[in-house]
């Protein structure tokens, strides 16, 4: 076993079961109403977050974690550990990672031995809560940290993710589409399908209605030639309870009950801009493409 310490943030959605099991560090964001400021995960969890997020009438903000703390938390590690790496939410939608490098630079200044690797994981939510379980279970084989980070970059990509918004309101409030695009998406009950592509949230597809729309979704990672029916294994984020086990269901079904390899509730950072009643589902693509 190496000894090296794997770490998120709370942009991960790491389910605090997977987090225990295999020691995963996790930092906390802060989710931000107004004048009231909680630590994401500790003063309020994701279904309080929710509830808040549909009653505020304005919208919410995130920030990253405090550069003290992220100090604070980085060198603790660096002393208890052999070496630590960091998987950091995309730095295309966060300052988080350009903050860790600076922590980790003024740790290096002052311990030269300390050995913190932070990496850009491009990504959010579980595509990098999964990536940290794989370094995870590398460590526990005894691999390096140089072929840890080196096929994590390569495992991270081997997902894609599609995204099933219930309302374009909060996307359109935190600036992610225009607000025309929005009036009319909601009167033509247009369902976007988003993806995570060149470190940002992308748009996909759509879909209409309201009828079957986790079945439609389905159908449309499975018209996707990328898509890895030969390995069929995906990873449920959802901020709908109903929706998130609708997708479950059908895939069991379809694919067998060990094809859903990690199920969690998306958190503040990316519920402050998708809101109550969105769905993703993670899939495995094809490793050529």
């Amino acid at each position: 076993m190496t000894d090296v310490k794997i770490v998120v943030d709370t942009s991960a959605d790491l389910p605090k079961d997977i987090a225990e099991k295999y020691n995963i560090g996790v930092m906390s964001f802060l989710s931000i109403f107004g004048e009231d400021t909680y630590v994401s995960g500790v003063d309020i969890t994701n279904d309080e977050f929710f509830d808040k997020l549909e009653s505020y009438d304005g919208f919410p903000t995130t920030s990253q974690t405090p550069y003290g703390d992220m100090y604070d938390y980085l060198l603790n590690e660096s002393k208890e550990h052999k070496s630590v790496i960091y998987f950091a939410i995309s730095s295309k939608g966060s300052g988080q990672y350009n903050t860790a490098c600076l922590v980790r630079d003024e740790i290096l200044e002052e311990n030269p031995d300390a050995d913190i690797h932070i990496v850009d994981s491009e990504k959010f939510s579980l595509y990098i809560a999964q990536t940290a379980v794989h370094a995870a279970k590398m460590a526990q084989d005894g691999k390096s940290v140089e072929e840890i980070i080196s096929e994590c970059k390569r495992y991270i990509n081997t997902w894609r993710c599609y995204l099933l918004v219930d309302t374009l309101k909060y996307l359109e409030k935190g600036g992610r589409i225009n607000k025309a695009k929005a009036v009319v998406g909601t009167l033509l009950d247009i369902k976007p399908i988003l993806t995570i592509e060149n470190g940002l949230v992308e748009s996909m597809d759509k879909l209409r209605g309201k009828k079957k729309l986790v079945e439609k979704l389905i159908e449309k990672i499975e018209e996707d030639e990328d898509f890895d029916s030969e390995n069929p294994e995906f990873m449920i984020v959802q901020s709908d309870e109903e929706r998130g086990q609708k997708a479950v269901s059908i895939l069991e079904e379809k694919y067998g009950d060990n094809c859903i390899i990690m199920y969690s509730q998306f958190g503040a950072i990316v519920g402050t801009h998708v809101g109550r009643g969105a769905v993703a589902i993670i899939c495995r693509i094809k490793e050529d493409k």
